[in-house]
């Protein structure tokens, strides 16, 4: 079961499809742009059906909110902001007035972080132990105070 605009749809049914969408179709509002937007952003590189299968949802439910044509319910929203490292308090004021958490410039290098491919972060960990590794190298000393 899908939820389009607030009503229950099934899937298989094109014209329960057609008559849920037909007020909207052509026209989707800001808060669907951010939704849209936001699905792209933590899907990435990933299909939408390898997206979905890491939700637990249809491919057609990715591409309908991707599409602005439909909202997630409260558990897929928990789930995406999972993803972006936000919680459903923070998500929900974000796609409805369009203000981002503050968050502390770590805070949004990490959120950044864990949204990448899986082929990214491994890159971005690679290089994050190399770095390491050059700081904590015995030619790096730090002088003791005494």
């Amino acid at each position: 079961m899908l939820v389009a605009f607030g009503r229950g749809i099934d899937t298989c049914s094109l014209s329960g499809l057609l008559s849920a969408l037909e007020p909207r179709i052509g026209i989707m509002n800001s808060k669907a742009k951010r939704l849209a937007t936001l699905v792209r952003e933590l899907r990435g590189s990933h299909s939408q059906g390898q997206f979905a299968k890491k939700l637990g949802i249809s491919r057609s439910t990715v591409t309908l909110w991707e599409s602005g044509l439909a909202w997630p319910e409260a558990e897929n929203l928990q789930k995406l902001a999972i993803l972006k490292g936000w919680d459903l308090e923070e998500i929900q004021t974000y796609l409805v007035e369009g203000e981002l958490p503050e968050r502390e410039p770590l805070e949004e290098i990490l959120d950044r972080v864990r949204s990448l491919p899986s082929e990214a972060l491994a890159r971005v960990a690679t290089v994050a132990v190399q770095t390491l590794a050059e700081r904590t190298s015995s030619t790096e000393k730090v002088p003791l105070k005494t």
